[in-house]
């Protein structure tokens, strides 16, 4: 029997990447945590370039192209600072990104276009599917979250002209029918938002993520990409503790009560970050 092929890199899982005057209406629309500054992010961008980090794809980190100091960059929904902020730092440094994007949002307010996502893709980053709708897939049916796998793939390449391989899971929601229907749907990874650096492989892969939080220092971000076990202990057990809340209240309870503490608009925007 073949053993599961075991990949190690740190994931980083982004979101918004706002101007400090920008971030109280950007928690607005999504937790706190999911939100970093301009200025940190340049510098969590700089350290990575000055301490000889190789920012990698997928594709790379599937490969096993990861070497000692390999990271994935990612970001999630779509969100046009994504565009407008982060992506010049990343140029300007030699680093590259994935961004997941959700299909069905893009051109709404304060997301991508997709003149913006073919720019994007144009210029080497890596665009993937967020799913077309952004609901949690593991609550779905299964006819539902084969037209959330399927569509929002075609989408995504119908608009860029390069295959999208890869998706991440909305909310951070999803099942063994979910795995299975993925691989079915023609993508090679699953990224969650449990965090970790090794990574089970398989058809297709599942990657665990490290979120970069808005309150990290720089030192906490250098021992994260460095696999600092102390720092990443304490962040799989708070996913362990929030997933049992979840078990227990049931995750429509779950997401209101994370709502209100969050101050999360309930209108439009506010249905995307990933507890």
């Amino acid at each position: 029997m073949n053993s599961i092929p075991v990949m190690t890199a740190p994931v980083l899982m982004y979101h918004e990447v706002t101007a400090a005057s920008e971030q109280d209406k950007a928690v607005r629309k999504t937790n706190p945590a999911y939100c970093v500054t301009l200025d940190a992010f340049r510098r969590q961008m700089e350290h990575l370039a000055a301490g000889g980090f190789r920012s990698l794809s997928l594709d790379d980190l599937m490969a096993g192209d990861t070497g000692p100091s390999g990271v994935v960059i990612t970001f999630d929904d779509g969100w046009d600072n994504n565009h407008g902020t982060a992506w010049p730092i990343l140029t300007e440094l030699g680093l590259t990104a994935t961004i997941f994007v959700v299909s069905g949002f893009m051109g709404q307010p304060d997301y991508l276009t997709w003149e913006q996502v073919r720019e994007l893709a144009d210029a080497g980053i890596s665009i993937q599917s967020h799913t077309v709708s952004h609901r949690p897939l593991g609550l779905l049916a299964d006819g539902e979250i084969r037209t959330e796998l399927e569509d929002s793939k075609k989408a995504i390449e119908d608009r860029i002209g390069r295959a999208v391989n890869h998706i991440s899971m909305p909310q951070g929601v999803f099942d063994r029918r979910v795995i299975e229907m993925a691989a079915q749907a023609g993508y090679r990874s699953v990224s969650t938002s449990e965090p970790g650096v090794r990574h089970r492989g398989g058809n297709p892969a599942v990657l665990g993520r490290i979120n970069v939080s808005g309150s990290y220092d720089l030192a906490t971000f250098g021992r994260i990409v460095a696999g600092d076990r102390s720092v990443l202990l304490p962040m799989i057990l708070n996913k362990k503790a929030k997933n049992f809340v979840k078990s227990l209240v049931g995750y429509g309870t779950y997401r209101k009560l994370y709502r209100f503490c969050y101050r999360i608009d309930d209108s439009g925007t506010g249905t995307t970050s990933n507890p």
